[in-house]
């Protein structure tokens, strides 16, 4: 039996490496891990300078990407650190990459649409196709954007509702907040209204409120005339170029004075004076 045993014993120590062979091994572990620590952060540093380059791209979103590309440099780097120690510990490499890839692969079958979702939302991010806070229409779908995260996006519509959108699904994007905007304003009059008076009344209105909000109304202003007819109403229309996503408020608020400055031309006339009316809001 003691035989038996020191037969275990000799055998143990037999195939045990050397000291020497145990520190060169350490040691060179030590340098695959600072080797690895020194090209995550070369990786890192890169990375952030080249999203600097893209000055248009908000603080949040920058953060986002930053933080997602450096996790995926980090997994990959210590992914390759470890199948360095494997094999200074003579592990077979291969059957264990052959497993990885074939579980790879399953997943990858079974999360298709998940890694298009992935996909999608770092073009999304990367490219600055929209970004939170801006007015949207995706997929049909009119809102403002709360948030955009890789997988998912989420749009409010002025209403309440918050549509959550998986970025592979989505195909059409209409952003209405990179440029300018138009304000339609459509006045509709008796048909024997004074067409002229009315466009007066109109420019008199949309140079008023250009004058007082010039960061809202930021372009030219058209008088175009008469739009439509009826037997019975006119419909004048004017337009204004505004900043983006200002061209309903510009429309109501327009749409209000104008009738206002209207009632006023009516009574001015209805008192005996409308020439001199019309001829004040014309030139005023």
């Amino acid at each position: 039996m003691q035989s038996f045993w020191k037969h275990i014993e000799d055998k143990a120590f037999s195939d045990m490496p050397s000291v020497e062979v145990v520190i060169w091994d350490v040691v060179k572990i030590v340098v695959f891990y600072l080797l690895a620590r020194l090209i995550i952060r070369a990786g890192i540093r890169v990375m952030k300078r080249m999203l600097a380059m893209h000055a248009r791209m908000e603080s949040r979103r920058k953060a986002t990407l930053e933080s997602l590309f450096a996790n995926v440099i980090r997994y990959t780097v210590y992914f390759v650190f470890v199948v360095q120690v494997l094999a200074i510990f003579h592990v077979n490499i291969s059957a264990i990459l052959a497993g990885a890839g074939i579980v790879g692969v399953a997943v990858g079958f079974g999360a298709q649409s998940l890694v298009k979702d992935v996909i999608t939302g770092l073009f999304i991010l990367f490219e600055d196709q929209y970004a939170v806070g801006d007015t949207v229409q995706i997929n049909g779908f009119t809102g403002t954007v709360v948030s955009i995260g890789v997988r998912l996006t989420r749009v409010q519509a002025w209403t309440g509702e918050v549509q959550v959108i998986p970025n592979g699904q989505i195909t059409t994007i209409t952003n209405f907040s990179r440029t300018y905007s138009t304000a339609v304003i459509d006045i509709t009059v008796p048909y024997d209204s004074d067409v002229n008076d009315v466009k007066s009344v109109m420019e008199h209105v949309l140079n008023t409120m250009k004058r007082e909000q010039p960061d809202v109304l930021t372009g030219d202003i058209h008088v175009l005339g008469v739009q439509e007819m009826s037997n019975s109403t006119v419909v004048v229309r004017a337009t204004a170029i505004c900043a983006p996503t200002k061209n309903s408020s510009v429309q109501r608020e327009a749409q209000e004075r104008i009738k206002e400055a209207l009632d006023a031309l009516q009574r001015t006339e209805a008192e005996g004076g409308y020439a001199h009316g019309a001829g004040e809001l014309a030139t005023e």
